[in-house]
């Protein structure tokens, strides 16, 4: 099994393999400008992650985890991908990983003439990062019948669900839904994280290593904690200085969107009268100065929200880990799951 650098090298070399081919056999100039770009993109950032989990969960059931399934794996991160560009279209963004995403490289030349011209190269962008998923599982040779048919399956539950907690999360705003609670919260990060950046990687695995029934769904278990964990620990950092691998990001990226997290949640539900008029009065301003941005986390950490956000963040963690016991894996590994996690700890 190689280590994660040289597996990303080998997984970065597909990607580039891959869309060099269809950029050769595509029908003209503009077809061939939207694959350089949707290559460019992903090539120049992203961590991995999920095919990274995916090798990580095949060496756990088995030590033969090895480029026999890195097909599967340009399948999880092309999917990633397209679920990216969709957020960007709705979030409106034009950059990603530092640099114009498709709609940002099309906007200088179409945004006098029609400005939806560059949302509309970047929903197509996206769709044929859909289309190219399941290509690519027809097409592996590696993969028995059966197990191209429950991939694909898998695929199109973990789709249904991605769309639906990208719906929830798109009126996660404070103009069209104020009353967003913790429930609901954790609703939307089951739907749109947990299951397609933790369970679904894990599941592929399985279903590769032919695992049990009660195996899968003791993954489905783990990945549900660890999924909703990952994502509570990004929201606290969005506003909370901490040691995880989330701290580097930029602050109050949530509150300037407008999107409640739980931080925000707690800060409504137990500051005083004036401070709440100000969490909500403020919410959704992209151009927060910092003198507004102090006496935000001033409100949040006096009311206690950033120690119950913390708090809520951990008890997930706790159940991840005590979920993980319950997978039929050797010590070594679930000592590797528990690192992966631990690097996401506040």
């Amino acid at each position: 099994m190689k280590n994660n650098k040289d597996f990303v090298n080998d997984l970065d070399t597909a990607i580039e393999v891959f869309f060099d081919n269809k950029i050769s056999n595509a029908p003209n100039q503009r077809s061939i400008e939207l694959l350089v770009e949707s290559k460019k993109l992903i090539l120049r950032g992203g961590k991995r992650s999920r095919p990274k989990l995916f090798i990580l969960t095949l060496k756990a059931y088995a030590n033969n985890a090895n480029n026999k399934y890195l097909n599967l794996a340009l399948a999880i991160e092309i999917y990633h991908q397209f679920l990216l560009i969709h957020d960007d279209i709705i979030d409106k963004d034009f950059i990603r990983y530092g640099g114009p995403n498709i709609a940002g490289h099309y906007l200088p030349e179409f945004n006098e003439v029609d400005n939806s011209i560059p949302n509309s190269m970047a929903l197509l962008a996206g769709d044929l990062m859909f289309s190219y998923v399941y290509e690519i599982i027809a097409n592996d040779k590696n993969l028995s019948s059966q197990q191209k048919i429950d991939i694909t399956k898998l695929f199109s539950i973990v789709n249904e669900s991605v769309i639906y907690g990208q719906q929830m999360d798109t009126l996660n705003v404070t103009s069209l839904n104020s009353q967003v609670g913790i429930k609901q919260l954790i609703e939307i990060h089951t739907l749109k994280t947990a299951i397609y950046s933790i369970m679904m990687p894990m599941k592929l695995a399985g279903i590769i290593q032919d695992l049990n029934n009660d195996e899968l769904k003791k993954i489905e278990v783990f990945s549900h904690n660890f999924g909703v964990f990952y994502q509570l620990a990004d929201d606290h950092s969005d506003y909370f200085a901490n040691s995880s691998v989330f701290n580097n990001r930029d602050k109050y990226r949530d509150y300037k969107e407008g999107r409640i997290t739980s931080p925000i949640i707690y800060g409504i539900n137990n500051s005083k009268i004036g401070d709440n008029k100000f969490i909500q009065n403020n919410l959704g301003d992209k151009n927060l100065s910092d003198k507004k941005m102090k006496k935000l986390l001033s409100i949040l950490k006096n009311c206690g929200a950033e120690q119950k956000s913390k708090e809520l963040a951990q008890s997930y963690y706790e159940k991840a880990i005590s979920n993980l016991d319950e997978l039929s894996i050797n010590n070594k590994s679930k000592s590797e799951f528990t690192e992966l996690m631990s690097s996401f700890m506040l």
